[in-house]
Order: C-alpha cells, then structure tokens, then sequence
C-alpha cells in the first residue's frame, strides 16, 4: 500500500515532521513502512516544453523529427511516439539529463538524425511501469514551457510504502492513516470536502435497485449523475494516482480509485445509458454466466459469485471487478455511482476461483467500513461535479436494512497492566482509545468502551482493546523482563536434531536453502517424473504452484540454476523438509527428507580448483551418516533423473533410504546448463529413528599406535563396493578403520573387470601390534577376498 506525504498533510497537521519521521511512528505503532522515497529526487534537467512542428524521419517510418519549444531554445529531438501532435505540451529530458534508475540522456543521432533530448512518459518519470506513448500534459501547461518539470508537474512529494496485517483493513487509506497519527500525536483529523448540488430529479425515478442476497450485500447505495462531460482527470490528480501506483483512466474512473485510496471504500461507476432497463439487481451468477471484465478477459461464473446485473446480464463481479460493457467513457454522459458493502468471505472465495485480485478484492477481503459507504460516495460526488459538471439526483438507491449496531466491550485498566506488566495509566488508555476512533465512557474502576464500524473485524475482545492501547503507548517503553517458570517444558528430540543435522552440513559448506512446499507441473516434468503421483492443490496461487512437493531436489536444482544464470557457479546448497506423497485416505502422507546439491568448483589447495564430481556428494552423505552414528551402504542403481552411469541407491541396514548421482544429461539439457548438478535426497525421518535408537558408547583415546596396509583386489566390474568391505570387516581381526581411495578401470585390468584399493588401519586396545599378527589378519582378509570371486592385484 502507498499514500504520499502531501496527501497526508491534507488528512492531519504534520508538517513539523519529516515524511520518514512519520514513517517511524508508523512502524512504532504496527503498520511496517517498507519504504520511504522520493522520485523527484533522481530526476534532473527536465523541463516542461511545447512540440512546435513534426515532420517524418527520412530513413525510418515509426521515427518523427519534433521542433521543441523549452524556453530559451527550440531543440530538434527525435522519437518513436505516435500520439505527439503539434501544439503539445510535454515533459522533455535534456541533454544531461537524469532520469529515475541512473539513466543519463544524451545528444544522440537516431538513423542519422540528431536528437537532443528525449520527449517523456510517465515511465521515464519513474511514475509508471506501462504507458501508451509521451506523457502530453494539460494545456494550462503551456504557461510554464521551460520551467523545471519536477516544479510544474508537482512530483516534489514523498512516497509512503507500507505493509498492513490481514486484520488491519482500516490502515488501507490516508484516512486510517491519519486516524492513526491523531491517536500518536493528539491532533485532529480533517475531513474532505463532500458538497455536491442537486438537479431537479429523483434518483428513484432514473433507475431502479433490487438486492436479492442480502447477506452477502448488508448495504448498497447508489447515486445517479446526469449530463456529464468526461474528460481526462486534472494533472494533479494524475499525478498523486501515479505515485500511489495507479494508473489514470479517465476523470470518472480516476474519481472513484481517489476516493477508494483517500477513504479506504471501493466504489464502481456504471454507464447508466448501458445498464438494459436502467435496473441495478444484486444477486448470485448463473451457474455458467459469463461476463467481459475490464481487463477485456472473459470470465466463465458459478453459482456462488455475487454479481450486480442490469435486466439481462451481469454487469459487474461485486467487490472485485466491473463489466467492460458498462464501464464509463469519455463519452458517458450519465453515471450510476455505486457504493456498497460486501461480504469479506463471498469475495474472497470469488477472487480466488476467478484468479482475479484487485484493489477493490484486497479491500473488501479484509472487511471494508460498512458505515463509509456514504460518505464515501458524496466524496465522490463532490470531485465528479467539480471536474465533469453534471447534476446529481435527489435521494439515492439505498439498501440498509440492519444498521451498525457498534460492539461493546469492558476495558480494565488494570487487566492491562497485569498483562503487559507496565503501568499504563487509565487516563492515557483513555486518550488513546478515544483519539483511535472508539467512543470511550469512564465507569469506576473500568472503561466502556464502543468499537467503530471501520475495526468491527478486527477488535472484539478486551485483550484485542490492551493491544491497541500498548501499541500507540509504545513497545519501546515496556520494559522486557524473563517470565518466571514453574515447570520444565518438554524439549522435542526430532527438531533438536533437525537443527543439529543443519548446522552440521552447514559446517561442510553447504547453505541451507527454504523453498515453498508446492511444485508447478512445468518444472517437475523437466525431471521426467509423472505428476500423477503428486497431491494437487484445489485451490492453488498460481500456476507455479499447483502441485505439493514429493521430492526437495527439483526446488534445489531450480536455486542452483537460477544462481548459475547469476553467474554464481558454485552452488552448495541443501533443504530440510517435509514431502507429501497421495494416498487412499484424505490426507497425503508426510516425510521428514534432507536434500543436497553440489554443483561447480572446489578449492583443491590455496590456488587450484578442480570441479565437483559424484564422490563429493557421495562423501557429504557418508559424512552425515557418520555424524548420525550411522553405516549407511551404497548400491549402484539407476533413476530416470539421474545420470545411468553415475547414480546410487543408499540404504541403511537393507533398506533404501535414499538416492544421490549427478542429474540426467537430458535434464542439465532441458535446464540450459553447463556444468554437472549433483544430488542427493534423503529420508531424514528414518534416519533420524534410526539415530535414536543407537546406542552411543564412549572409548578412551588408543594408548597403542596404528598399523596402516593397503589392499588392491580386481573384481567383477557389477560388484558393490559395499559387498567387498564386508567380505573384509568380517574377516579382519582389530580392524579400525576401512577407506577406499581408488577404483581403476582400464590398461591392465581384464575386460569387465575393475581394480579396488583401500586401505585399512589396525590397531589393538591393549597392545601394539606387531608385523606377524598384521601379516596373519592380511592373508585372512585375502583368503577370505579370494573365496568371494576377487583376486589379488599384483
């Protein structure tokens, strides 16, 4: 949400304060300024100028030559807008100039033309992200060719971006914004201007209302205006639109998003001439209705979105979105104005099927002021006929028929204090409520207090009445203090090693990565898996994200690749996580998984690199294995994912408990890289139990050296490592420690064949061991070797 800080100033008395002094106050008091900026600031050497001529560029057809008055000088600049006309005024950027991004202009020749400046739009401007061709401003411009553009368009004013929390509708307006302020620093709020005359004629006479659900509609009032004359909104209305983030349509459409943005209500305006019968009729869709939205899209309606319908069709989504066919023109010359309240839940549940979020949705999710309706609507009113003319009818349309009834609730100053443990005094509990809107009375020893129609949602209870009063009192003011404790709480062993788990591979170089559980059907299909064996959200956010997750590797592989397209090619990254997996039963089935991913170089000594390769995964899930009092084995297996020839089942004790290998080279293909990706997924919620139910045995540090031997067998090339360190494990007396660090393929050794090497540390607890016993327990390990199909490599 933005407002800007002249806006405000109209709304409170704050010009002893900064816009960020504000901005502080704001975050004081719960409502999170994110960002606090001026655009005028990064603009320079712009100014107002006049197009004198325009003639065609002699080697480019979509290229004009315009002659352009900026005070002191006619400047011949190019440009590719085909809505400049001679006679218009715009904003110019000279040469020199600065624009919002650190964008320089320069003198330039475009085709062989010269051009000495830029004609802009508000994008230039940094106003706007879209806009159709240069910026032509208002006539009454004319007088000030010349003159600095920052100046003359008013964009000298600060911009304030905040974040408001679900239960905080109010605080979407300069209105709630000020109410806010009044209740910090004691001043009072002013009011806008909301006079508006009236014709000779009764709204009840030019059309008709009827509101068929009225749970879903408690209030709608409606308004008829005759004989405007729409036009484009004024400059300074354009321009205070901009800032916030809009973008101006016409005076009419631009009235009612002023107003929503000033007071917090969403209003809609009709085409009364194209409503069929001039009747307004509130009720649910057709099942299979269908309407053309503003945004020109056609959307297909159910029988639980509320619409508001003329005598044959819907006209308008309530709360969301009105019609393209009755929407308002510059040729409308009569209005419907509507201003109705509408429930939070019934709009919420239709923006989320529709895919179709507004600011008028945003607003009424969250609960807008049913008792601003009115007065929302004669803001409305007074800007339309001071910009457009028009005649107002007498009366309104107006559908009312259970009026806010405010809440009652008992506040106890000295509840409040035993909560927040500060001693807030009842006299500034008093102010502070009464300066937030609510109508406090004193009683003896406690407050009534009755809540107003804009917090209806969000303050029902006492405690909800504390946390407004410390909030504006100051958290900095309450003093933090332990809370004493009675009794021990339990601690959770899985999440203790969960933390451990990731501090450790943290410890090995990798970053913890934290992605969203969901997955889009695009990026698992890259990794040739089926989507049918995934849970499918009903109501997802986006395509992106249709699916839950029953792998963590993909989500790590798009970080990897997304942070290579960044031309950050080392990645080290792993994810620890909860996947979900269909079941027969409603609810999917969770696992705990720890996922790796290594991809690029590594430091092989102060200044060489060698690249990651599938031992370093390998060894990173050994590692946690170990860390983890675990053995785990490896078995050479193939994934559809991963590379045929470098890829491998884990397993713990016989049973597979994960994978790990280098990606398919069709999958590094369908992700556009370079560089080997490898992985390795884990089930962390087995490994975790297995864990836990070691036993965990302390030794002293060996008195006696080591005896160190190696061994080279030649094996099938089929044959597991694992199946060959067992042989030896179970054959070696006083063996303490088994490392593989060769395994050949090639000169030397029969086809089929490959050569394995380790190499193995004895040691004895109560002796040192001489070179006879370590001869005897080699020639059993060989012998033993030997009788498993393996001989002995010369």
């Amino acid at each position: 949400m933005k407002i800007t800080y002249n806006w405000l100033k109209e709304f409170i008395e704050i010009d002893d304060l900064s816009a960020k002094e504000v901005a502080d106050l704001l975050t004081d008091a719960g409502i999170e300024v994110d960002a606090v900026y001026n655009p005028a600031e990064e603009v320079e050497k712009v100014v107002i100028g006049r197009i004198t001529e325009i003639s065609k560029h002699p080697n480019a057809d979509r290229l004009r030559i315009c002659q352009v008055d900026v005070g002191d000088t006619v400047l011949q600049i190019v440009t590719g807008a085909d809505n400049v006309y001679e006679g218009a005024v715009v904003p110019v950027a000279l040469h020199g100039a600065k624009l919002p991004g650190g964008v320089r202009i320069k003198r330039a020749k475009l085709r062989g033309v010269v051009s000495n400046g830029m004609l802009c739009s508000a994008v230039e401007l940094g106003l706007t992200d879209s806009a159709p061709g240069v910026w032509t401003l208002p006539e009454e411009l004319g007088e000030k060719v010349g003159e600095d553009a920052v100046t003359a368009l008013g964009l000298n004013d600060w911009v304030i971006e905040y974040e408001i929390t679900t239960n905080r509708p109010d605080a979407l307006s300069v209105l709630g914004i000020a109410r806010e302020l009044r209740a910090m620093l004691g001043r009072p709020v002013k009011l806008p201007e909301t006079g508006y005359s009236c014709g000779e004629f009764n709204a009840e006479e030019e059309a008709t209302l009827k509101v068929l659900d009225q749970g879903a509609c408690p209030r709608y009032e409606g308004f008829v205006v005759k004989g405007i004359s729409n036009r484009e909104s004024p400059l300074w209305m354009q321009v205070r639109l901009y800032l916030v983030g809009l973008r101006p349509i016409n005076a009419v459409v631009d009235v009612t998003n002023y107003v929503m943005y000033e007071l917090g209500q969403p209003l809609h305006a009709f085409d009364l001439e194209k409503l069929s019968g001039r009747e307004v009729v509130v009720r649910r869709a057709r099942e299979g209705e269908k309407i053309v939205t503003l945004d020109g899209v056609e959307r297909e309606l159910s029988g639980e979105d509320l619409v508001i319908a003329d005598a044959e069709k819907p006209v308008a989504v309530a709360g969301v979105m009105g019609g393209l066919e009755s929407g308002t023109t510059l040729s409308t010359r009569e209005l419907f104005l509507e201003s109705a309240h509408f429930d939070p839940m019934t709009v919420r549940r239709t923006s989320k099927r529709l895919g179709l979020s507004t600011d008028s949705s945003y607003r009424f999710e969250r609960g807008a002021d049913i008792e601003a309706c009115k007065f929302a609507a004669e803001r409305a009113l007074h800007l339309i006929q001071k910009l457009v003319g028009g005649e107002v009818a007498k009366g309104s349309l107006s559908f009312y028929p259970k009026p806010y009834t405010p809440k009652v609730i008992v506040f106890s100053p000295e509840r409040a204090v035993k909560l927040l443990g500060v001693n807030i005094p009842a006299r500034k509990a008093f102010e502070i409520l009464t300066g937030l809107g609510f109508t406090v009375k004193k009683e003896a020893d406690y407050i009534v207090v009755k809540v107003p129609s804009w917090r209806k949602y969000d303050v029902t209870r006492e405690v909800d009445l504390i946390e407004e009063v410390v909030r504006i009192y100051g958290m900095k003011r309450v003093v933090s203090s332990f809370p004493l404790m009675h009794s021990e709480v339990p601690r959770d062993f899985t999440f203790l090693r969960v933390q451990e788990v990731k501090e450790f591979l943290s410890s090995l170089g990798f970053n913890e990565a934290i992605n969203y559980s969901f997955i889009g059907k695009k990026l698992f299909e890259k990794f040739g898996l089926p989507v049918d064996r995934l849970v499918k959200i009903k109501n997802p956010l986006s395509e992106e994200w249709v699916y839950m997750r029953n792998f963590l590797f993909p989500s790590l592989v798009n970080n990897a690749v997304n942070n290579i397209n960044r031309n950050e090619r080392d990645v080290f990254l792993f994810e620890v996580a909860r996947t979900f997996s269909p079941t027969e039963e409603e609810l999917p089935k969770e696992e705990l998984k720890v996922a790796l991913l290594a991809t690029g170089e590594l430091p092989e000594n102060l200044w060489q690199f060698r690249e990651v390769d599938f031992y370093d995964i390998k060894g990173a899930v050994e590692a946690l294995g170990e860390f983890l009092g675990l053995e785990l084995q490896f078995e050479r297996r193939e994934f559809p994912f991963l590379h045929p020839g470098q890829s491998g089942a884990v397993k713990l004790n016989g049973k597979e408990v994960g994978f790990l290998g280098r990606l398919h080279p069709d999958v590094e293909e369908r992700f556009e890289v370079r560089q080997p990706i490898f992985v390795a997924e884990l089930n962390l919620e087995e490994l975790l139990k297995q864990s836990a139910a070691r036993t965990v045995k302390f030794k002293p540090i060996p008195k006696f050296p080591p005896v160190t031997r190696d061994i080279a067998v030649v094996v099938d090339r089929s044959t597991p490592v694992a199946e060959i360190e067992k042989v030896i494990r179970e054959s070696a007396r006083y063996l303490e420690k088994l490392k593989l660090f060769d395994v050949y393929e090639g000169k030397g050794i029969p086809e089929g064949k490959k050569s394995v090497a380790f190499s193995l540390t004895f040691r004895a607890k109560e002796k040192t061991l001489s070179d006879e016993e370590v001869n005897k327990i080699m020639a059993d390990i060989i012998e033993a070797l030997q009788r498993s199909g393996a001989t002995l490599r010369a």
